[in-house]
């Protein structure tokens, strides 16, 4: 009925005024077609394809105790900078649009995926005990490592992760752990390639 079928409920048709009620139709449903995309850029971001952070804040709001428990893994581009100031901004795009993919491969379509800054990426995976949030975070570790020896763009990546079970409901506040956490990881990495450098000289 919002789609204007009442225009048809009335009869007899003539053929000039079925014209005009289906020329009508067809505009509206092109004009809520347009309304849904523009809607859709809005959540989603437009380099990676991925939730931006308006589209992660709004997968949070639908979050439901069903969906629970859950790990929440926030993981970070320590190199970008370095990339796209070396090699140039394309090779920086392609850095996030790579690692976005690799990301998006661990995810299945009931978990929330998003790029939740500029070189911020977040995963929300529903239905994991804390050793399946273990298990998986040490398997995308090594996946890391081995892609990294693989690419000609080296990146350097921090994580935070934390696991929630059902008596844990706000996850923005999960989300701020696991930014702790992936804050504590980047400074222990910073401090190994020091030590490194240190031995090397």
């Amino acid at each position: 009925m919002e789609l204007g079928a009442a225009d048809y409920t009335a009869k007899p048709h003539l053929q000039s005024s079925l014209r005009k009620r289906t020329l009508h139709a067809v505009e509206l449903t092109l004009f809520r077609m347009k309304e849904f995309d523009l809607k859709k850029e809005a959540y989603m971001d437009y380099m990676t394809g991925l939730l931006n952070r308006r589209g992660l804040m709004t997968a949070i709001e639908t979050f439901r105790e069903g969906d629970a428990p859950c790990a929440v893994y926030l993981f970070d581009l320590d190199d970008l900078k370095r990339i796209n100031d070396t090699l140039g901004h394309g090779k920086g795009d392609e850095a996030l649009c790579q690692f976005g993919d690799f990301l998006n491969a661990h995810a299945r379509e009931t978990d929330v995926l998003a790029r939740y800054g500029g070189d911020e990426f977040v995963i929300i995976l529903k239905n994991k005990t804390a050793a399946e949030t273990e298990e998986i975070i040490n398997k995308v570790r090594c996946e890391i490592e081995f892609a990294d020896k693989q690419s000609d763009i080296t990146i350097s990546v921090a994580i935070g992760y934390v696991w929630t079970d059902t008596e844990q409901k706000n996850l923005e506040d999960l989300m701020q752990h696991a930014d702790d956490e992936m804050y504590q990881d980047k400074k222990k990495t910073k401090e190994n390639k020091s030590k490194e450098n240190t031995h090397s000289i």
